[in-house]
C-alpha cells in the first residue's frame, strides 16, 4: 500500500521526515518497501491562464494561444483538443526541462513563433498517457510554480503490511499507528452528517445478518455523473496507485484509501425493488464490472435486488447496476462483512480486489457510518444532488464489543526480559486503546474495534515491545543447563553434505513449499496435496519434489546473465500416505536434498579449457564425492532408470547395495535418489539453451553411514596386475567389480577401473573394460605364481557368469 506523505500529515502532526517515518514503521513491524519522491522538481513550469485561442492559419490541428503567466503573456502554439479560453494550465516556459527529458526552446511551428509549451499530465510524468492538456482547478494562482501547486515535492511511502494488520490499510490507519509509535498529535477526520433533503430511499433486507451484521444504504438524488473529479483528488488517487475513473467511483476509492472502508455505488434506476443481502443460489450468474462473468456457488454472500445478484459482497459490483454518464440517482452502500465470509471468495472466482483485500484482513465494524457520511459529503460537493435518509440494518449480536484483555506486569517483564516502568507501560497502552484500567497486578484493556489482532495477553506484550522498540530489548544469553549429546557414527550430519556441495561450487537456495499444479505435473505423476486456501493460483499444491523450485531458481539466474549456475536445496517434500498405511495423519514429510547445474564445467581461467561444459559424469562425480562421506562409496550403485522429467538416455537411479558379489540381492538394494539430464521438452519449455543436470536424494536414507571397521596393516608387499576384458554392452561396471571382489576376496587390496573403450576392434554390442588390481596377502608374501593363479581363477568366473573374455 502506498501512502502520500502530505496526506498523512493532514491526519497526524509529525516532526519526522519521510524516511524517518518509514524507519519508525519498519522497526515496529510494518515493513516499508521504499520511499520515493512523487516527482522531480521542475523549474520554469508555471500556472497560466489561457486568454485567447485562434486557429493556426497553416495547420488545421494547431491553435495559436495567448497565455497569461503573471509576469508576462506568452504566444504558444498548441495542438491539444481541450485548449480553450480561461483554462488554467501548466506552462513550461523557455528553458524548462520536463521529466521525459524534453527541453523547452523558443521555436517556430509552421511559421508561427511559440515561446513555451502547454503540458499534459503525461508530459509532467503524472500519467502514462493523456488525451489532452492537464486542466488545473480554479484555485490555482497564475504564476505559481506547478510543482508547488501540485505538491510534487512530497514523498510516497510504500508499506508492505502483514495480514494481521488490516487496520493499517488506510491513511487513517497509518496515522493511528504513528500516534502510537511516535506519540504524535492525532487529528481524526470530522465529518458532519448530511442533512436529508431527498425523499427517495432504498429498502434493505438483511437476509444473512451473521455474515453481514451491518449494512447502510443512502440514496443521493440528482447528481451530475459527468462532473470532473477535482485535480487534488485525482492526484492523491494516482499517487496511491489507483487510476481515476469517474467522480463517483473516484470518491468511493478515495474514502477507502482515506479511512479504510470499501464502498460501492449503484444506479438507482437499474435496481429492481430493494436491496437484499443474502447467500447466493447454486448456478446464479452475474456479470461483474470488469466484464467477467461469474457462476456462483451456494456459499457466496451477494448483494441482490429482486431480479438477482448485483454484486459479490466485499469483492466487486455487477455491470448491470453500474453508474454511467446518464446516472442521476445513486445508492451508496457501506457494510461490514465478517472476515470468514469474504476469505477466499475473490480467489474462488479468479479475482483480487482492493475491497476483498481489506475485508479478508478485517475492517472496523464502526467504519460504515463514517464512510457513508464522508462519501455523501464529497459527492454533494463535487457532483451536486440531494441526500436521502440513511437506512441502517444491523444485527447487534454480530457487533458485540470485543472482550477486555488483561496483562500482568510481571508477565510482561518476564517475556521481554527487561525492567519496565509501570507508568511508561500505562502510557503506551493508553495510546493503543481508549479504555485502559489498572488492575491489582497489571492492566485491563478494551481493544479498539479496528484491532482484530489483539485477543490475548501475549498480543498486548507484543504491542508494548513494538512501541518500546525491539532494538531496545537487551540481548542476553539464556541460562541453560549444559547437556552432552553423543554423536552417532551411523549418521552423517546434513551440514556436512551442505559444506561438501559448497566446496564443489554449489550455492544453497530456499524455495516455497507451495507450487503450481501444472508445474508439479511436469516432474511427478504423484497426486499432490492440494491447499484448501492457497496464497495464489501458482501456489495451489504442496511440492512432491525439490526440482521444480530449483529449476525456477536456475531460470531466474540465467535470465540475469549468470551463465554458470550450480544450486542446491535441502527441504521437505509432502506426500499422501498409501491407503492401507496405518498412520496418525494422512500426510507425510520427506526431507530431501536436490541440486541443479548448467554452464561451464569450471569457471573461466587460463589453465583450463574454457569451452568445456558440465556433463552427466561431472554431476555423478559430485554425488559420489558427497556419498563417500557416509563410507558407502563402494556400495553406491548407479543403474538405469526412467523419470518423467529426465532425458531417457541420461538418467540413473542411485542405490546403496548391502549385498556382495555378482548375484545382486535386490531386496538389499535401497534407492536413495536419482540424477539425470533435463528432458529436452522441459529444456525448451523453460527457455534454457544449455544442457541442464539435476539430482535429488532422500536424506533419511542417504545420511545413513557405514560404521568404520579397523583392518590391520600388512607388512607383506603387493603385486599389481592390469586386466582388460570384453563384455556385453548391457553389463554394468558394478556387476564386474562386485564379481571381482567376490572372487578374489581378501587377496584384493585395491581395484580401479581406468579405461572404458568402444570402437575399432570391438564388436558393436561389446565394450572393453580395463581394471587395475592390487593383490596382497595378510600372512605371507604374494609371489607371481599366486597372482597368476588368482587372475586365471578370476577370468574363469568372469567368463562363466558374465561371458567376459580377455582382450588381446
Amino acid at each position: 500500500m502506498i501512502i502520500s506523505e502530505n496526506w498523512l500529515r493532514e491526519w497526524v502532526g509529525l516532526d519526522l521526515d519521510a524516511q524517518a517515518i518509514a524507519d519508525c514503521l519498519t522497526a515496529a513491524g510494518l515493513e516499508v518497501d521504499g520511499v520515493v519522491q512523487a516527482s522531480e522538481k521542475i523549474d520554469k513550469l508555471l500556472v497560466g491562464r489561457v486568454l485567447e485561442v485562434t486557429k493556426h492559419p497553416d495547420a488545421d490541428r494547431l491553435n495559436l494561444t495567448k497565455v497569461d503567466i503573471g509576469s508576462e503573456q506568452l504566444d504558444i502554439v498548441c495542438g491539444a483538443s481541450n485548449v480553450r479560453p480561461d483554462l488554467m494550465v501548466a506552462v513550461a516556459t523557455v528553458g524548462a526541462k520536463l521529466p521525459n527529458g524534453l527541453k523547452i526552446k523558443k521555436a517556430k511551428v509552421r511559421g508561427a513563433e511559440s515561446f513555451g509549451m502547454l503540458c499534459s499530465a503525461a508530459e509532467l510524468g503524472l500519467e502514462e498517457s493523456s488525451d489532452g492538456l492537464l486542466e488545473l482547478d480554479a484555485d490555482a494562482e497564475i504564476g505559481q510554480r506547478v510543482d508547488e501547486y501540485l505538491q510534487l515535492d512530497e514523498y510516497l511511502i510504500d508499506i508492505d503490511l502483514t495480514p494481521n494488520r488490516g487496520d493499517c490499510l488506510s491513511v487513517q490507519g497509518i496515522a493511528r499507528e504513528m500516534k502510537v509509535l511516535a506519540d504524535a498529535d492525532y487529528r481524526p477526520l470530522v465529518v458532519e452528517p448530511s442533512e436529508p433533503q431527498s425523499k427517495l430511499s432504498i429498502d434493505i433486507d438483511l437476509n444473512d445478518s451473521v455474515a453481514c451484521p451491518r449494512y447502510i444504504g443512502r440514496v443521493i438524488e440528482g447528481i451530475d455523473a459527468r462532473a470532473v473529479t477535482p485535480l487534488w483528488m485525482r492526484e492523491r488517487l494516482r499517487r496511491c496507485g489507483v487510476r481515476p475513473i469517474s467522480a463517483v467511483v473516484d470518491i468511493t476509492n478515495y474514502v477507502m484509501l482515506e479511512i479504510g472502508q470499501p464502498m460501492h455505488a449503484f444506479d438507482l434506476a437499474k435496481l429492481q425493488g430493494g436491496i437484499i443481502v443474502r447467500q447466493s443460489k447454486v448456478n446464479e450468474k452475474i456479470t461483474l464490472l470488469d466484464d467477467s462473468r461469474a457462476e456462483l456457488d451456494g456459499d457466496t454472500l451477494i448483494i441482490a435486488d429482486h431480479d438477482g445478484p448485483i454484486a459479490i459482497a466485499g469483492v466487486m459490483g455487477g455491470a448491470d447496476s453500474a453508474i454511467n454518464d446518464d446516472t442521476s440517482n445513486i445508492v451508496f452502500e457501506a457494510a461490514h462483512f465478517t472476515r470468514s465470509t469474504i476469505a477466499g471468495r475473490a480467489r474462488r472466482y479468479g479475482l483480487h480486489t482492493e475491497s476483498s483485500h481489506r475485508f479478508e484482513r478485517g475492517v472496523d465494524p464502526e467504519l460504515p457510518m463514517q464512510a457513508i457520511e464522508r462519501a455523501s459529503e464529497l459527492v454533494l460537493d463535487i457532483c451536486g444532488g440531494k441526500a436521502g435518509d440513511l437506512n441502517e440494518q444491523s444485527n447487534p449480536d454480530g457487533l458485540t464489543a470485543k472482550p477486555d484483555v488483561e496483562m500482568r506486569l510481571s508477565r510482561l517483564i518476564k517475556l521481554l526480559g527487561m525492567p519496565l516502568d509501570k507508568q511508561e507501560v500505562a502510557d503506551i497502552l493508553n495510546r493503543i486503546a481508549n479504555q485502559v484500567s489498572e488492575t491489582e497486578d497489571g492492566w485491563s484493556v478494551k481493544p479498539p474495534s479496528y484491532r482484530f489482532d489483539i485477543e490475548c495477553e501475549a498480543d498486548l506484550v507484543e504491542e508494548v515491545a513494538r512501541v518500546k522498540g525491539y532494538d531496545n530489548i537487551p540481548v542476553a544469553i539464556p541460562r541453560i543447563a549444559p547437556r552432552s549429546i553423543v554423536a552417532s557414527e551411523d549418521t552423517i550430519n546434513v551440514r556436512q553434505f551442505k559444506q561438501s556441495l559448497v566446496a564443489r561450487d554449489y550455492r544453497e537456495v530456499i524455495n516455497y513449499s507451495f507450487i503450481e499444479l501444472e508445474k508439479q505435473a511436469l516432474f511427478s505423476d504423484e497426486k499432490p496435496i492440494e491447499l484448501a486456501n492457497p496464497l495464489a493460483e501458482n501456489m495451489s499444491v504442496m511440492r512432491t519434489s525439490l526440482l521444480p523450485g530449483l529449476l525456477s531458481a536456475l531460470q531466474f539466474n540465467l535470465n540475469r546473465q549468470h551463465q554458470r549456475v550450480r544450486l542446491f536445496e535441502v527441504g521437505a517434500t509432502y506426500h499422501q500416505h498409501e491407503k492401507n498405511t496405518k498412520a496418525s495423519t494422512p500426510y507425510k514429510e520427506v526431507q530431501r536434498l536436490g541440486g541443479v547445474a548448467t554452464g561451464l564445467k569450471v569457471p573461466i581461467q587460463w589453465g583450463s579449457d574454457n569451452g568445456e561444459v558440465v556433463d552427466f559424469y561431472d554431476i555423478k562425480a559430485d554425488l559420489e564425492s558427497l556419498l563417500a562421506l557416509t563410507g558407502h562409496d563402494k556400495a553406491i550403485i548407479f543403474k538405469g532408470f526412467q523419470h518423467i522429467a529426465m532425458h531417457p538416455g541420461q538418467v540413473a537411479e542411485i542405490c546403496i547395495n548391502s549385498s556382495t558379489g555378482s548375484e545382486l540381492q535386490l531386496e538389499l538394494q535401497q534407492t536413495i535418489g536419482y540424477l539425470g539430464r533435463l528432458h529436452p521438452a522441459l529444456l525448451k519449455q523453460y527457455g534454457l539453451s544449455n544442457n541442464t543436470y539435476m539430482f535429488e536424494l532422500d536424506l533419511d536414507k542417504a545420511l545413513k553411514a557405514k560404521l568404520p571397521e579397523f583392518k590391520s596393516l600388512t607388512r607383506f608387499p603387493s603385486i599389481k596386475r592390469d586386466l582388460s576384458i570384453v563384455i556385453d554392452q548391457d553389463i554394468t561396471s558394478t556387476m564386474v567389480t562386485d564379481l571381482v571382489e567376490e572372487c578374489l576376496g581378501e587377496s584384493l587390496a585395491k581395484m580401479i577401473i581406468f579405461d572404458l573403450y568402444e570402437g575399432k576392434g570391438i564388436e558393436s554390442d561389446k565394450k572393453s573394460l580395463s581394471l587395475n588390481l592390487v593383490l596382497q596377502k595378510q600372512d605371507k608374501t604374494m609371489v607371481d605364481e599366486d597372482a597368476e593363479n588368482l587372475i586365471q581363477k578370476l577370468l574363469g568366473v568372469l567368463e562363466n557368469k558374465l561371458g567376459a573374455i580377455l582382450r588381446n
